[in-house]
């Protein structure tokens, strides 16, 4: 589409969302597109007869209306049924609406995890090789404690899953992942119960593993209580089997918020740094990763997915949601598509998480997504907006002015005082626990 077909493409559209509102727009002319324009007229192209036939008929004052606003009065609006269009108004209808839908439907496409699957260059050979040895229960003998670092994206929880899955295949039940908020609400449910029996069954279940996967050890920061748990089983599981895999973000000297004991356990096993893809291992990995989910992404496919996304995490997911969508089909879904299948662009790896996070608490409370990004006096909008504040702050650590940007404040001290809210909420309120909890692990 040419400039200027898409300029008035753009105001049309501008013009009857507002005049129709966005569902009944989104039901009848999302499928609409401008293919003519000369003097007198203006060309629509719209998918078959029957749509054609019904836009006529109840939307004709509309249209017009519109065009007039757009270009002047005297121009006559003229549907055209196109083949084109009806091709994309069937792809689109299989295209989920909701990140819950999403969800679902690439979690029932993708295939388990393994150590095999993991795509590495040959700076991640390493880690690999490791944990594979950690099967047959070498690599390195005496230690007791291997700890993973790297960015988000560079596969620390395909790692570890993998080895979670083909340690299953070997002795079922003898190896366990948990993210480490899981680890801590199975800590502090314990405690909880205040029953002796139930902190020893906690600790004994994990003490009778072979392989212990604690992932996101970032999130135990400033948790000193769960620290120490992780500490004392670390140190039981000497001259036993039990070994722990952990995973974080930053180096163990780096980790902040953790107790020099943790730290000194960490840095006294096995380090391993899992390196982030550098531009030619991350196309490997978005053609590996589309072919398990059954349709193999093209070059020019993979290089705008590459371009259009700011993370390797970004990018998988985007190239994922391509190929769910594609496979089965005799013509799989070209660039023009990917607009589509993420019509929110990020420009930084966290502006992805806060995007992220807007989606799944509006999708959550019902809300219109435009009510987290302003303050609003709207009673409805305003524990949601706190709920998101949060949720940012746990999933990307933004500095507290800069969250306040993004949720159009302009002092960082309603944001601190949205968090402290928050967080004395959940330590008194188990059912907000549990919804925080269970947003996070949407993320």
């Amino acid at each position: 589409m040419n400039s200027v077909y898409q300029e008035i493409n753009d105001g049309l559209r501008a013009e009857l969302r507002q005049r129709l509102g966005r569902q009944r727009f989104r039901l009848w002319f999302r499928d609409t597109t401008v293919v003519g324009v000369d003097e007198s007229s203006v060309t629509l192209a719209v998918p078959n007869e029957v749509h054609c036939a019904w836009l006529q008929y109840t939307f004709g004052v509309e249209l017009q209306e519109a065009c007039d606003e757009v270009l002047g009065e005297g121009v006559r609006v003229c549907l055209k049924v196109s083949p084109e269009q009806e091709r994309r108004r069937v792809v689109r209808e299989r295209l989920p609406d909701r990140p819950q839908d999403w969800d679902e439907l690439l979690a029932r496409r993708r295939l388990p995890p393994t150590l095999d699957t993991f795509v590495s260059g040959a700076a991640g050979r390493f880690p690999v090789m490791i944990l594979k040895q950690l099967l047959e229960g070498g690599a390195a003998r005496d230690a007791r404690v291997f700890y993973l670092y790297g960015d988000c994206g560079a596969g620390k929880t395909h790692l570890l899953q993998g080895l979670e899955a083909d340690m299953g295949r070997r002795r079922p039940g003898s190896a366990l992942y948990l993210s480490a908020r899981r680890f801590t609400q199975r800590y502090v449910n314990a405690l909880r119960s205040r029953e002796v029996e139930a902190l020893r069954a906690f600790e004994t279940d994990l003490l009778a593993r072979r392989l212990v996967l604690l992932d996101d050890l970032d999130e135990l920061a400033a948790r000193p209580a769960t620290q120490e748990a992780l500490v004392r089983l670390q140190e039981r599981c000497f001259g036993g089997d039990t070994r722990f895999v952990l995973a974080g973000r930053q180096h163990p000297a780096a980790l902040e918020g953790f107790s020099d004991r943790l730290r000194s356990r960490i840095r006294g096993g096995v380090v391993l740094s899992v390196p982030t893809a550098d531009p030619e291992l991350l196309d490997e990995i978005l053609a590996d990763r589309s072919q398990r989910m059954g349709c193999r992404a093209p070059d020019d496919v993979r290089r705008a997915i590459a371009e259009r996304t700011v993370s390797v995490r970004g990018a998988v997911m985007m190239v994922e949601r391509w190929a769910a969508v594609s496979s089965g089909d005799d013509a799989p879904l070209d660039v023009e598509w990917l607009a589509e299948l993420a019509p929110t662009v990020a420009a930084t790896a966290r502006e992805e998480v806060v995007q992220r996070v807007k989606d799944v608490v509006a999708e959550h409370f019902g809300l219109a997504r435009t009510l987290l990004d302003q303050p609003t006096k709207i009673r409805t909008a305003q524990f949601p907006r706190r709920v998101a504040m949060y949720l940012v702050y746990r999933a990307c650590a933004l500095p507290l002015s800069q969250l306040g940007q993004v949720f159009g404040l302009r002092s960082h001290s309603s944001v601190s005082r949205a968090i402290h809210e928050m967080r004395a909420l959940r330590s008194q309120d188990a059912a907000v626990e549990q919804l925080v909890d269970g947003l996070l692990a949407r993320l």
